[in-house]
């Protein structure tokens, strides 16, 4: 499961980069079907769930902390298309971009809870499968969730 853990750092670093399930696995040194197998038992996730979940969280962080746009944030995060951004963002948040930005900031307590949910959610994700003393470290630094 080591080989796993190295390919999800990999994956966390690069998630804007295009990738493809082969050269994963022969990251791994595990065959394609083996490498899907023993990713999806750590993750709960395909490879390609795992990136589009680490890219909109960031996408979403990178909105409702700088006030960029839903075009911008998307490519910033590995999307070519608006489009499907847009609907990948709403299938997971369950609104459009700026639609949920609007929502979040209206309510400016709702908003300020919410960045530091999205904020934990980010850090979690980045140090999951980290050793347990580097994880402790990134995560306590996340804001705390009320």
């Amino acid at each position: 499961m080591e080989q796993i853990g190295r390919v999800i750092g990999w994956l966390k670093e690069h998630f804007n980069t295009p990738f493809s399930a082969t050269h994963l696995a022969g990251q791994a040194g595990m065959s394609l079907s083996s490498f899907h197998q023993h990713f999806k038992a750590m993750s709960a996730k395909s490879p390609l769930q795992y990136q589009m979940q680490l890219r909109l969280q960031e996408a979403r962080w990178l909105m409702l902390s700088g006030h960029i746009d839903a075009a911008d944030a998307g490519f910033r995060v590995g999307y070519d298309s608006p489009s499907q951004f847009s609907r990948e963002y709403s299938r997971t948040f369950g609104a459009p971009p700026m639609r949920d930005m609007s929502r979040l900031r209206a309510n400016p307590g709702y908003a300020h809870g919410d960045l530091r949910l999205v904020t934990r959610q980010a850090a979690v994700m980045r140090t999951q499968f980290l050793p347990p003393r580097f994880a402790r470290n990134i995560a306590a630094s996340a804001p705390a969730i009320n």
